[in-house]
């Protein structure tokens, strides 16, 4: 089982209390007794103290050696607040009694851990006490911290926004026929614009008369709708600048426009938007049909501002004139919409958090209807089905709503007509119900703060909506080449000669690496920048001596408290910690000036690091340990007055961001950043990669991050993945042979690991499973082809790098559902994870009427000669040293095949093509290269092929068939993609040498009678494949 240090053990716990070190020593996240006394004031009821490391022994003195030790005032007036105080140490039993007897008069708990005692039975001790879950020490299970705790974060039950919105939503459904929005469009103040296919128009609400609201419709000139609304002339201001975040620049409108008399309808090719005055509605239509309807159920709702005052009980004047405050009945205009309950509008509480509300109710509800949509998708980091199950009514799979909480919101709907989609610009806390309906679906979307900014996009299928989107919020970034290679991870790594001895075994086994990683132990009081590093968390260590929490002090740049004075402290790694507010300018420089390798103008600058390093930002949603919900207080205060509530989803984003501009300003000329992220909004993909978060090393996570990483891609983040092997826990051989063919087909490919768990490297694996994951990790390198050609792709039209069946099959409604196998980019390759324990087949779908053939054996599955144009099933082989991976007839895919123990050696490596012959006898392909690190590409220095084969029937033998195989380039082809090209670029030159070494051709049927080489006449060798 193991033995644990204490201090091994705190590190379990950390997080659920503040650990102090009595004796000032400050290890790891401990805290000293001083830090207690000073802050003694923020330690609330149901916060944990835990004092170890020899507390017993000096309890009740006033100093250990130079260090003020514990102070039994203090502790009592924390034990009377509610805060728990308790001691640990690693004594005997006996040795232990005389502390217990001293505290039990004020409430101190005593816990005896045993000095090296056993890791369960320690644990049990301290767990018992603080009322932890009892862990399940095995190797199928996490450590106890590791799991989610679902009391640390809120249900829509124990938010007072959401309950609101469900509340009206109820309303709603009890009202039934006779339910009608309040809000409508005044039609004398309808303003066209004479030249732009766009409105305005003022908004009333029966519900409140006096409140104003501005309706504002845009048609882009690629047929996105957009529809602003918001509040005006109001007490206060309403977050209106989330979109100015996401978007890559101001759409440009279209000049089309046309009108009617009880509606504005604007039409644009096949389809129609039109705005309905009263009730306000907005319905897209496409060919006639209803596509997507804005408060068709009449749950729009934006809660105005008003004072607390105005929501006061009325009082009555008594006979002698005084006035006296009574519970008296009074007319509530509102309460028919609103509800009679002053639900959480002034203040909220969570756990033992309050959230001051100084503001009052802002949320904002907004049902959207797809009509002829059955099938949902998008919502990222949501780990369940890609086809989003309902959440409410009959049908619903989860008694809660889908929560967007540091995410961008997006989401696509499909059917067999068409696809559409609708982007919600909001950067506050958001809750969506999902109701299956007939043959469409119903959403509510309900905001804690913003206003209503909504993109409708038209479609009509998967390739326009990644189109669509990537015009409003960008392409993703082209990243550097070794990115797309193996990552090995770790927390942690403990020492230079630790991760230098990991690299020594990577080579011995001959198994290919490019980048190792250095979690938060490496810098000393997690002290960012002080050594190379790659983890840079957003939180910094309250203290003078460090010089980035200094500069920031200096800066101003900290987010406030709620009082919108001095600096927000909270707990994380560090202990007492701060947070660059990245929402102030003044922030962007001082950031560009703290990762330069040299120092500029005399400030500090991290010289100790070089340029070649790549940056992982975790922990950025913020994550603030003492805080609710783990992360920071809604009414903190960031630039501008806005409150964090407004903001929250798209903090992430800017820490990512600035770090992304960060590294790029590092070097000169610029190499391309590398950039983890946790927390994303729309738009993120612009600066970098995601990870979906700490897994557990389990099937079920296995399989769940296929379907999040697929999730993901779809709402833009198309360079992401999950770690394999799981964060917590120790996976069997067995599910990690398989976890590494899933992160061999994975966009970001990284083995990371808890501190906790055993030691795991792919070379400590015994045969079989140590050659079947080295066969893995070199079938991902010998694609790496494949794998840039596919970001490049994605870089140029937005499109996701794994693809799933409907994106590749829109007019497929049997493959709608299907989120457990996926398309590489163009590639034409289709892989099928296994994530069942001890599985022999696979079954794939397969959508068109084509051959494909299997990767590895050539075996072909022909389309049957029946029903050629339905789905259909086929059985793959899939024992453990088996990868299903099936290539698309049609498809011509370039890899490099010669072994190596990192990306960079194969530059000059020359090339296999495999080209699977379709039924007509054709096939497409191509290769795109760069240097992989600078932005060279930008001006034409790159090497883009493209590989065509087709097959003809020649005279004479009867059957007699030709073979072509052509490449063309693709780059002089491409003016707009890219204008300066020239064959004979820099980039072109270094790789002259590079040819194409091998072709595989699939589906010729029989070994071809020669094989000549075009234009020299010269005959190549030949040779036979088993399976065509």
């Amino acid at each position: 089982m193991g033995r644990l240090s204490t201090r091994s053990i705190l590190s379990r716990l950390f997080g659920r209390a503040v650990v102090v070190d009595v004796r000032g020593k400050r290890p790891r996240e401990m805290i000293t007794w001083v830090d207690v006394q000073k802050y003694e004031d923020k330690l609330c009821e149901g916060v944990i103290v835990l004092i170890c490391t020899g507390w017993s022994q000096f309890w009740g003195q006033t100093n250990y050696g130079d260090h003020p030790f514990l102070d039994v005032d203090v502790a009592r007036k924390l034990v009377e607040r509610g805060v728990r105080v308790i001691g640990l140490d690693a004594l005997s039993p006996d040795e232990m009694k005389v502390g217990e007897e001293e505290c039990e008069d004020i409430g101190v708990h005593g816990v005896i851990l045993g000095a090296g005692g056993a890791i369960a039975e320690n644990l049990r001790r301290v767990e018992e006490v603080i009322g932890m879950e009892r862990p399940v020490l095995s190797s199928s299970f996490p450590p106890p911290h590791s799991r989610f705790k679902a009391n640390d974060f809120k249900t829509c039950s124990q938010s007072g926004f959401c309950r609101r919105g469900r509340a009206l939503s109820a309303r709603s459904l009890a009202a039934g026929s006779s339910w009608q929005s309040p809000y409508s469009i005044n039609p004398s103040t309808l303003l066209l614009d004479p030249l732009e296919a766009s409105f305005t128009a003022a908004v009333t609400s029966s519900a409140y008369p006096n409140i104003k609201f501005a309706l504002d419709v845009r048609v882009h000139d690629d047929g996105v709708v957009r529809v602003r609304m918001d509040e005006v002339d109001s007490l206060r201001k309403r977050y209106d600048e989330a979109a100015s975040w996401a978007l890559v620049r101001e759409p440009r409108l279209s000049k089309s426009e046309a009108t009617a008399c009880a509606q504005r309808t604007v039409t644009k090719t096949i389809w129609k938007l039109v705005v309905q005055y009263e009730p306000l509605k907005v319905t897209m239509f496409r060919d006639g049909v209803e596509q997507v309807v804005l408060n068709g159920r009449g749950l729009l709702h934006m809660e105005h501002f008003r004072t607390k005052e105005e929501s006061q009980p009325a009082q009555i004047e008594d006979a002698d004139g005084e006035a006296e405050a009574q519970t008296v009945f009074h007319v509530n205009n509102a309460a028919w919409f609103e509800g009679e309950e002053q639900d959480a509008w002034w203040e909220e509480t969570f756990s033992s958090w309050t959230d001051s509300k100084p503001k009052g109710p802002e949320s904002l509800s907004i049902d959207i209807t797809f009509p002829s949509h059955p099938h949902v998708y998008g919502i990222p980091q949501h780990a369940t089905n890609l086809s989003l199950p309902s959440t409410t009514g009959p049908s619903a799979s989860f008694t809660d709503p889908y929560r967007l909480f540091n995410a961008d919101v997006f989401e696509y709907l499909a059917d067999s007509p068409g696809t559409v989609a609708v982007f919600n610009a909001v950067g506050s806390d958001t809750w969506i119900d999902v109701e299956k309906k007939d043959k469409g679906t119903e959403t509510h979307w309900i905001s804690e703060s913003g206003i209503l900014d909504v993109f409708i996009l038209p479609g009509p299928n998967p390739t326009s909506i990644f189109s669509q989107y990537s015009r409003l919020t960008g392409t993703p970034s082209l990243p550097p080449s070794y990115s797309l290679a193996y990552h090995q991870c770790r927390w942690n790594y403990v020492s230079s000669d630790d991760v230098r001895g990991v690299q020594k075994r990577f080579d011995e086994a001959d198994m290919p690496v490019d980048v190792f990683w250095l979690d938060i132990e490496y810098a000393e009081g997690h002290k960012y920048f002080m050594k190379m590093v790659v983890i840079i968390d957003p939180h910094l260590k309250r203290e003078s001596s460090y010089p980035i929490y200094k500069i920031a002090s200096d800066l101003g740049v900290l987010v406030k408290p709620k009082s919108g004075e001095g600096e927000y402290e909270g707990w994380c790694w560090p202990g007492s910690s701060s947070w660059i507010d990245f929402f102030n300018p003044k922030s962007w420089d001082m950031w560009v000036k703290v990762f330069k390798t040299k120092s500029l103008d005399g400030s500090w600058a991290w010289t100790q690091s070089s340029e070649n390093v790549g940056i992982w930002n975790d922990m950025n949603e913020p994550s603030v340990f003492n805080g609710p919900e783990i992360s920071m207080p809604r009414d903190n205060v960031h630039y501008g007055g806005w409150e964090h509530r407004d903001v929250h989803n798209i903090n992430g984003m800017l820490f990512t961001n600035q770090t992304y501009n960060a590294v790029y300003h590092r070097s000169d000329p610029p190499k391309r950043p590398f950039v983890l992220t946790r927390s994303f909004y729309a738009g993120s993909q612009r600066f970098g990669a995601m990870w979906t978060g700490d897994n557990l090393g389990t099937w079920e996570h296995m399989a769940v991050g296929v379907k999040m990483v697929l999730a993901n891609g779809l709402g833009g983040m198309v360079f992401g993945g999950s770690d394999v092997g799981g964060f917590f826990g120790n996976p069997d051989p067995e599910m990690l042979v398989r976890w590494y063919a899933i992160g061999a087909f994975s966009p970001f490919f990284r083995a990371h690991a808890h501190i906790d768990t055993k030691r795991r490297e792919p070379y400590l694996l015994d045969e079989p499973y140590k050659g079947m994951v080295k066969d893995a990790l070199r079938l991902r390198y010998s694609m790496l082809p494949v794998w840039y050609s596919a970001f490049w792709e994605s870089s140029l039209t937005g499109a996701p790098i794994l693809r799933p069946q409907y994106v590749m099959f829109p007019q497929d409604e049997e493959g709608f559902a299907i989120d457990d196998q996926f398309y590489i980019g163009s590639s034409g390759l289709l892989f099928k994870p296994v994530t069942t324990k001890g599985a022999r087949s696979a079954s794939v779908y397969l959508s068109d009427a084509q051959i494909y053939y299997d990767y590895f054996s050539s075996t072909a599955y022909p389309p049957p000669s029946t029903s050629p144009n339905t789905g259909r099933r086929v059985h793959v082989p899939a024992a453990l040293h088996e990868i299903p991976l099936l290539v698309r007839g049609g498809s011509i895919v370039s890899t490099r095949e010669r072994p190596r123990r990192s990306s960079p050696l194969m530059k000059h490596d020359p090339f296999t093509l495999r080209v699977a012959l379709d039924v007509e006898g054709g096939a497409k392909g191509e290769v795109y290269l760069d240097d992989g690190e600078g932005y060279g590409y930008e001006q034409g220095e790159v090497v883009w092929r493209g590989f065509e084969a087709a097959t003809t029937v020649r005279g004479g033998k009867k059957g007699d068939k030709e073979i072509k195989i052509r490449s063309t380039d693709l780059a002089a082809t491409s003016a707009e993609t890219i204008p300066s090209y020239n064959p004979a670029n820099a980039f072109a030159t270094s790789i002259a040498d590079v040819r194409v070494e091998r072709l595989v051709v699939l589906g010729v049927g029989s070994k071809p009678s020669s094989v000549v080489l075009e234009g020299s006449g010269k005959m190549l060798e030949t040779g036979e494949r088993e399976g065509g």
